[in-house]
């Protein structure tokens, strides 16, 4: 058994994301087919275009990240794309004094298919989907806590692999894109969830 929501059961990851990807909600300014397009997740360096529209779908709701530093090693970051180790998260911790959301980000612009994006919504979600709903409270102090991501990115990759790509009014939705939306849609109704089950 995936998940227990509410009245639905899910058994495996693509049920999961089948149900839960209904409700996210694509921001109208910054949809996710635009920052698929600026994200080249299928090959292809980026460019500092793509990074200011990365990081304005990301941070929208906060100015002070400035992709500047990031856009000013991009040929680094062109370097890195798609790998995984030490090397990425090396560069992307140089690069994010602001915390584990801004790193986990840089390192996902840089390797989408190997480090998914991290907030407060997925982490609420998966500790939810592993039994660890009651633990909800404490995720301003969790979210800052590099083993929960390792945690999280364990099983997310892991997950990903169950759950099939997608095409949507032309675009196509990667597995670790419409799993990202299921997860981000639950966590933001997380509460609910523990208290409907």
């Amino acid at each position: 058994m995936f998940a227990r929501l509410a009245r639905t059961t899910c058994n495996s990851p693509g049920d999961f994301v089948d149900y839960w990807e209904q409700f996210y909600e694509d921001d109208k300014q910054h949809p996710d087919s635009e920052f698929l397009r600026h994200l080249k997740w299928k090959g292809g360096k980026l460019n500092a275009d793509d990074l200011r529209s990365l990081f304005a779908w990301k941070y929208r709701p906060v100015p002070s990240w400035d992709p500047r530093p990031i856009i000013r090693r991009l040929r680094q970051l062109n370097k890195l794309r798609f790998n995984e180790g030490p090397s990425v998260t090396k560069f992307a911790k140089a690069l994010s004094k602001g915390g584990l959301v801004k790193r986990f980000f840089i390192c996902h612009i840089t390797s989408p298919h190997k480090y998914p994006v991290w907030d407060q919504y997925v982490l609420a979600a998966h500790l939810v989907i592993v039994g660890r709903g009651h633990e909800i409270d404490q995720a301003s102090r969790l979210i800052k806590d590099e083993s929960e991501y390792e945690s999280y990115r364990t099983d997310f990759n892991r997950w990903a692999t169950n759950v099939p790509a997608k095409t949507t009014d032309s675009t196509e939705y990667p597995s670790f894109r419409r799993l990202d939306r299921a997860l981000f849609a639950m966590g933001r109704h997380s509460k609910i969830v523990l208290h409907s089950g």
